[in-house]
């Protein structure tokens, strides 16, 4: 039998605490991406030789991805330590409706944010524990997202879920949503999803025949 757990409504206020992260003022993130064919550099925060990745967010209604640098801290630990990200030149993709620009600037809180990935990097390998991974799956409003989730030894995972800050991080993962009749699907080494959105997620696999894929 599947197990569920459902959002909570009365989770306490998160804890905060500070990361070195690109651009950062207070709890609000300046992120600075580049579109193909843009040839300016993304300058590291001091100096520092870090590779670009592609970074992509998908908020309630719309799409937002490009090329950032990313330092050492997890994605996940970089969107749990802020509350606001101001996203700038990212290519913005209306969903489900189609259509696409380039933005200067654009301001998300973080409760807008559903998922977010990017290629890497995947954090200090020697800070790494040995952890077990169970298959998940989300439904986080309009995206349908299913992967692994890594926890301690012995530890449930629907019991990790609540506990965690609110950016829970998985691997081996994927993200699907409806475009018209159609189902897109979008697999990514690891996604951060916003267990704050969450409809509900439970422990297994995507069903076969895509009916958990939101309509919305």
């Amino acid at each position: 039998m599947a197990r569920w757990y459902l959002r909570r409504t009365d989770a306490p206020p998160n804890d905060r605490h500070a990361h070195r992260v690109i651009g950062s003022l207070g709890s609000r993130l300046r992120l600075v991406l580049r579109q193909p064919g843009d040839i300016r550099g993304l300058e590291s925060p001091d100096g520092e030789d870090l590779p670009e990745v592609d970074f992509v967010a998908y908020a309630l209604h719309e799409r937002l991805s490009g090329r950032i640098r990313l330092d050492n801290d997890r994605l996940s630990d970089m969107l749990n330590a802020h509350d606001e990200f101001v996203l700038v030149d990212a290519l913005a993709e209306r969903l489900p409706e189609g259509g696409s620009m380039v933005v200067s600037e654009i301001l998300l809180r973080r409760d807008e944010l559903a998922v977010v990935h990017a290629t890497g990097p995947r954090g200090d390998r020697a800070q790494r524990v040995r952890t077990d991974a169970h298959p998940v799956v989300f439904r986080v409003g309009r995206y349908l997202v299913s992967g692994r989730i890594h926890t301690g030894r012995g530890e449930d995972a629907l019991v990790s879920v609540r506990s965690r800050q609110p950016m829970v991080p998985l691997t081996e993962a994927a993200i699907e949503f409806r475009v018209g009749s159609d189902v897109v699907r979008e697999p990514a080494s690891a996604i951060v999803v916003n267990r704050d959105l969450v409809d509900w997620v439970r422990e297994g696999a995507p069903v076969y025949d895509r009916s958990e894929v939101p309509w919305a």
